[in-house]
């Protein structure tokens, strides 16, 4: 059989995650995550040698240091979606328990805590497996419109991936839980934290954009000689942005506009009972406490649609002098006893 004469179908991959302890490290990766897409690749830098011959043409080259990166996507979901989002805000999860529900709640951080790195084993096909370690969520992406399913993805940075032959797909199962729809989601406005988590602050919007950005250091300044791959993956500045496309109907935007007004916003998604017997629910729960309007009047470019304005937040820490200010924080409500 020569290479090239079978055809791997796609749909048959998986991707699995799992919670490293040591940065690097492989832990078993056995959650499996239902997935849109997945572009995890190792790369080796090389470089010909630029030597004077006695032909025009380059004769060496040499191998240098190996990069592992790439996306993954989803639909945002309340189990599959949670040690993703732990890992992209780089802090730590406290869990709860109430009538047997689990209730997670997310800090930003500086990757110091547990969950500060995770593993993966993907298979892409039906034969072939790859092992990433080391990885750790550079920018969080979480959007939703109208007519569609929530998407969550994720540009992931890694100390290193190898091929292997543990196929695991016999231990792997795939929650029957739907993913969140823009039906389920509301988001609310108000001048405080608190005023913002209650029902009357909701305003009507057709869809939202988040991107929160690590700013992770993975090239010369994570190296060392004697070491194909990073050491480290030190996070720098976080950098979080929001957007909103809304109906432009009232002045009020505009004020908050003008005066600089600073507000805090919550993105609720309330999904399906968890129980018969319950009356909790799957939710997940995103507030940004510190945040101000900076563009939001209205561009005319149809006759046959209404006027609306894509409106985006300066979105800043709750608290600049103490370590535990946050500019964004995150609480999910679902079955899984512990990340």
């Amino acid at each position: 059989m020569a290479i090239g004469d079978l055809a791997a179908p796609q749909a048959r991959s998986y991707v699995a995650v799992g919670r490293e302890t040591t940065l690097g490290t492989y832990a078993s990766a056995t959650t499996a995550m239902e997935f849109l897409s997945c572009t995890f690749q190792k790369t080796i830098e090389s470089m010909k040698i630029n030597a004077i011959g006695p032909t025009r043409a380059y004769g060496r080259r040499v191998q240098l240091g190996h990069v592992t990166a790439g996306s993954l996507e989803h639909n945002l979901h309340p189990i599959d979606s949670t040690l993703m989002i732990i890992n992209a805000l780089g802090g730590g999860v406290v869990t709860t328990s109430q009538s047997g529900i689990a209730i997670h709640s997310i800090t930003a951080g500086n990757f110091d805590t547990l969950a500060a790195s995770l593993s993966f084993n993907v298979r892409k096909g039906d034969v072939i497996t790859y092992r990433y370690v080391g990885g750790r969520v550079n920018q969080l992406t979480i959007s939703a419109a109208v007519g569609e399913v929530a998407k969550a993805s994720y540009e992931m940075v890694f100390i290193d991936g190898t091929q292997q032959s543990d196929d695991i797909l016999s231990t792997l199962s795939i929650s029957s839980v739907l993913p969140f729809v823009y039906t389920q989601g509301v988001f609310r406005y108000g001048n405080t934290e608190a005023n913002a988590a209650t029902t009357t602050s909701e305003e009507r919007i057709q869809g939202f954009e988040l991107v929160l950005n690590n700013n992770i250091i993975s090239d010369t300044n994570a190296r060392e000689l004697g070491r194909t791959t990073p050491r480290v993956l030190p996070a720098t500045k976080q950098d979080v942005t929001f957007s909103i496309t809304q109906r432009a109907d009232t002045t009020t935007t505009w004020a908050r506009f003008t005066s600089a007004t600073a507000g805090a916003i919550e993105l609720l998604f309330d999904g399906v009972a968890i129980t018969s017997t319950s009356a909790l629910t799957y939710r997940m729960l995103i507030r940004l406490p510190n945040v101000t309007v900076n563009s939001p009047d209205p561009t005319l470019d149809s006759a046959t649609d209404v006027v609306k304005s894509d409106i985006t937040f300066d979105v800043l820490s709750d608290n600049i002098n103490t370590t535990t200010g946050r500019a964004i924080g995150a609480t999910v409500q679902n079955v899984i006893n512990a990340y």
